[in-house]
């Protein structure tokens, strides 16, 4: 079997299944391995579309917690910033604005661990649109707009199911409008879809031991988790751009 391929789908196993136990982290899997098989132009096609593909799955595993009203403002904010990143943002300096980004969500995740320590700064509900806004615009440039989407879900006090169900419902939508963009751009080939489609059966394997895991795992552990990769993810842009 071709080594591309074997590569690409263990990298899709593994994202797949953090997506589906976290409710992220997807895309930046994707993004940090792919470009070591195939070109930067390539992965960013893949994950595009095959992250969307897989959303529509764990969207599916996780129904019961899905929730339209939570997730609208989210939606409404991806949807909005999605075309501006992708057509203005790129023209930018890519590399200062996501050390930008690692260091507000540093300061975030700090803010997070701190709460019982110190008074506890609550995210505002209305702040939903804003925040998928910022997502947005950071996934149509950069494909990495999923951090502050997911500090707003997991900053709610939702039930874990929702947390995941609501951040794949702006993922998804936001997914829409980024894969018409590049479609419109000529990015999708043949051979990559024939690569999406041969490799797309361990991303089902991964969604549903992924949901396994999400159920069995208490939520403050699962909270923990997350704000911790956050963390790191920051850390990252913050020192490497």
């Amino acid at each position: 079997m071709d080594s591309v391929l074997i590569t690409v789908a263990v990298t899709l196993f593994v994202a797949s299944f953090l997506q589906s136990a976290t409710g992220f982290g997807m895309a930046l899997v994707l993004m940090a391995i792919l470009p070591m098989v195939i070109t930067v132009e390539e992965a960013s096609a893949f994950t595009s579309l095959g992250s969307m593909i897989v959303t529509i799955f764990v969207i599916t595993a996780n129904r019961s917690g899905l929730s339209l009203r939570d997730a609208g403002p989210l939606v409404l904010g991806m949807c909005l910033g999605i075309p501006i990143g992708f057509y203005g943002l790129r023209m930018l300096d890519g590399e200062f604005i996501i050390r930008v980004l690692g260091a507000v969500l540093i300061l975030i995740t700090l803010a997070e661990f701190l709460q019982n320590r110190i008074k506890h700064l609550t995210i505002p509900e209305k702040s939903g649109t804003a925040f998928g806004l910022i997502g947005g615009v950071l996934a149509g440039s950069f494909n990495v707009g999923g951090p502050p989407l997911v500090v707003y879900a997991y900053s709610r006090g939702w039930p874990k199911v929702t947390s995941v169900a609501v951040l794949q419902t702006a993922f998804l939508a936001g997914g829409v409008v980024r894969n018409s963009l590049v479609a419109g751009a000529g990015h999708f080939t043949p051979d990559l879809l024939k690569l999406i489609a041969f490799s797309m059966p361990t991303a089902i394997l991964a969604v549903w031991l992924g949901k396994k895991t999400l159920d069995r795992m208490p939520r403050d552990q699962l909270k923990k988790i997350v704000f911790g990769m956050i963390f790191l993810i920051g850390l990252r842009y913050l020192i490497l751009g």
